[in-house]
């Protein structure tokens, strides 16, 4: 983790967090423009949920979202709409900030969509197993909410990877974990009946917690919330 990271990560001062960000645009643009737009819309989303606890702050975050997606949206034009430039990681941003962003200020689910089928299927890059079980999670969620295509296969696909998330070479393995499982099994809670799929689905909930207690109290009461108060 660098060192801008790192003051991201520790909720450092949001001035000094964007000056950063933007002098590392104006010298990564220089050579790599797409990533350099990435990079700053991704620091501008990281800003966005430090700002959502008050009428002010919500005015702020309203800003970061909108910045972020209007530089992911310039990083795709310089592209012209060809996603083979971009990493996993960068594709992980791009999607993320399409999703999340209301359609009224620049989101597009739809494009997420093709661009997931495309770096999960068609030309896909590099990728650690949880990126690439994050991504087939969020296809299922907009496949499950648009009524499109089978997201039980994709959450399957996304199960056969975790014997090698669990294995995985990277500072967040454990954290990346803890986010995979309570999605799975909140999938099969929510989108499925019977049995099996509840028995899956709580497997899947209390593993996620267990560790969660042990690596992020943040990710263990979000999953305790979900748990005691649905």
């Amino acid at each position: 983790m660098d060192s801008h990271a790192e003051m991201i990560w520790q909720r450092g001062s949001a001035r000094q967090i964007m000056r950063e960000a933007r002098k590392r645009f104006e010298v990564a643009s220089q050579d790599d423009l797409p990533s350099a737009y990435v990079a700053l819309a991704s620091t501008h989303y990281s800003l966005v949920k430090r700002y959502r606890g008050s009428w002010p702050g919500l005015v702020v975050a309203a800003w970061h979202v909108w910045r972020a997606v209007w530089n992911v949206n310039c990083a795709c034009a310089v592209m012209n709409g060809s996603v083979s430039h971009f990493s996993a990681d960068q594709v992980d941003v791009i999607t993320t900030i399409w999703v999340k962003t209301p359609r009224w200020m620049g989101g597009d689910p739809v494009a997420v969509i093709s661009l997931l089928n495309t770096v999960l299927y068609l030309n896909p890059p590099p990728m650690k197993p949880h990126t690439r079980a994050l991504m087939l999670i969020r296809l299922a969620e907009l496949e499950t909410h648009d009524d499109l295509g089978d997201p039980r296969n994709r959450i399957e696909e996304a199960e056969m990877l975790i014997p090698s998330i669990k294995k995985e070479d990277s500072e967040d393995r454990e954290q990346q974990l803890v986010r995979i499982l309570f999605k799975i099994g909140v999938f099969y809670l929510e989108r499925h009946s019977g049995i099996a799929s509840f028995t899956r689905a709580t497997d899947y909930l209390d593993e996620a917690l267990s560790l969660a207690d042990r690596v992020s109290k943040d990710q263990a009461a979000k999953i305790r919330a979900y748990k005691y108060v649905r």
